[in-house]
């Protein structure tokens, strides 16, 4: 089911594809305890890279829109964004602070170490990182839900089955962060 969101000052138009809604654990109820684990909500991939990229007028991460809207929730990063980003001490963060939450949202997809002009990707696998920090935090809770950030294919098989939701958010412009919070 693909959809498009109106947000933001004036009109800003993001395509979003659910692609997974288990038990309609979205939208996620306000005010409910909710973690929000991944770099990716705090820092909105929301262009490519290379000569795409553009001088955003206002963007607007899923964390800070998160916040002006008054939802609480507790926030760890659970990966870098270099490299393959992993951290164990990150990880070890996340699943603390998703143990016992009503809903864990995960931002997860592709860097631009991952996804970039200039060169071709040999495979269709996001950063080793991602998928080990999904498994670990479907350890600690059932509640799941993915948030994709990427403009190509990424594989999902290695954890899908651990999610009650998977949004594929793309690259979804300097509103993003706010549609996904709609």
């Amino acid at each position: 089911m693909g959809c498009s969101r109106r947000c933001g000052i004036g009109m800003k138009i993001v395509s979003v594809t659910m692609m997974k809604n288990e038990e309609n654990i979205l939208p996620v109820k306000k005010y409910e305890s909710v973690a929000v684990i991944g770099a990716l909500a705090k820092k909105l991939r929301y262009q490519g890279a290379g000569s795409s990229h553009i001088n955003a007028w206002k963007t607007v991460s899923f964390k800070k829109a998160m916040e002006n809207k008054g939802q609480a929730f507790t926030y760890a990063p659970g990966y870098t964004l270099k490299g393959d980003g992993y951290s164990k001490k990150l990880i070890e963060e996340a699943c603390k602070v998703a143990k016992g939450k009503k809903a864990v949202l995960v931002f997860v997809g592709l860097t631009d170490e991952f996804e970039s002009e200039g060169f071709d990707r040999t495979h269709i696998n996001m950063p080793k990182s991602h998928g080990m920090l999904i498994n670990e935090l479907a350890k600690v809770n059932e509640n799941i839900i993915v948030v994709l950030s990427c403009g190509s294919p990424v594989k999902i098989v290695d954890w899908e089955k651990k999610t009650k939701a998977i949004l594929n958010m793309y690259l979804p412009g300097q509103a993003g962060g706010e549609a996904a919070v709609v």
